[in-house]
């Protein structure tokens, strides 16, 4: 594919500058993440891509599941950033494979309805994304929402602003969601698949109006109705307290 994009653009496309295996992992996880952190930025920040995002936002009920709850075009967008990486930066393909594997499986436990115990959650947030920092940025507020973009490391958050962390008491009264689009309708796989398309005239229907939120200077606007807000959602404890405990 590279001699092929070469041909294509007339430019030659420089080799992964780095051979010794072990910095080559290094470097380039560190890479493939600070990217996926800027294509999330992107997510929320750019209009067009934040109608399919919304998608994964909808989920009133942040758990596992939420981490595979996305668009498929989406998935074809994040595809594109690792197929970026391996044919024009030349980044080997097992470093590419390595950090997609590690971003799946953190991601199931950032989604994860548990609690890890507190001091091990304040051992791992300077370095990584745990599931108190993820949960954040699922929240319907849009300061908070708009926080906590890391895939894997929390470092891109701390160097570039974004970085937001709570206390135990405003953990316990976060809602989840996005404001426009109603959380009945989030659950069916029709209305899921659609939310790139809702036109406002059908958001209406439904009992909002509200819903082009890429139409809004700011694409996140969140934040439930008076007298439409669910309960903060809580969390199963003992899953991960019985294996956290050695830690508090």
């Amino acid at each position: 594919m590279r001699p092929y994009l070469e041909a294509l653009s007339g430019v030659k496309i420089p080799a992964w500058p780095i051979t010794d295996a072990g910095l080559s992992m290094i470097v380039g996880f560190l890479l493939l993440d600070l990217m996926r952190y800027l294509v999330h930025r992107c997510e929320h920040a750019v209009p067009l891509l934040w109608r399919f995002h919304a998608l994964h936002h909808s989920d009133p009920d942040v758990d596992a599941t939420t981490a595979v709850r996305h668009h498929p075009v989406e998935y074809l967008f994040a595809s594109a950033v690792y197929w970026f990486a391996l044919q024009v930066l030349d980044i080997p393909a097992v470093v590419v494979l390595s950090h997609g594997l590690t971003t799946f499986a953190t991601a199931a436990v950032q989604h994860g309805n548990i609690r890890l115990s507190k001091r091990l959650e304040r051992w791992l947030q300077p370095v990584l994304v745990t599931v108190d920092l993820h949960r954040v940025h699922h929240s319907v507020s849009f300061e908070q929402a708009n926080s906590n973009f890391g895939a894997v490391l929390s470092v891109w958050d701390r160097l570039f602003k974004t970085y937001t962390s709570l206390s135990t008491a405003q953990h316990e009264s976060i809602i989840f969601g996005v404001r426009e689009l109603p959380p009945q309708e989030c659950l069916k796989p029709s209305a899921m698949m659609l939310t790139p398309c809702c036109s406002p005239a059908q958001e209406s229907a439904m009992g909002r109006g509200r819903w082009p939120v890429w139409k809004q200077s700011a694409p996140l606007s969140l934040g439930y109705p008076d007298g439409d807000t669910p309960k903060p959602a809580a969390r199963k404890r003992a899953a991960v307290r019985t294996i956290g405990q050695w830690f508090r």
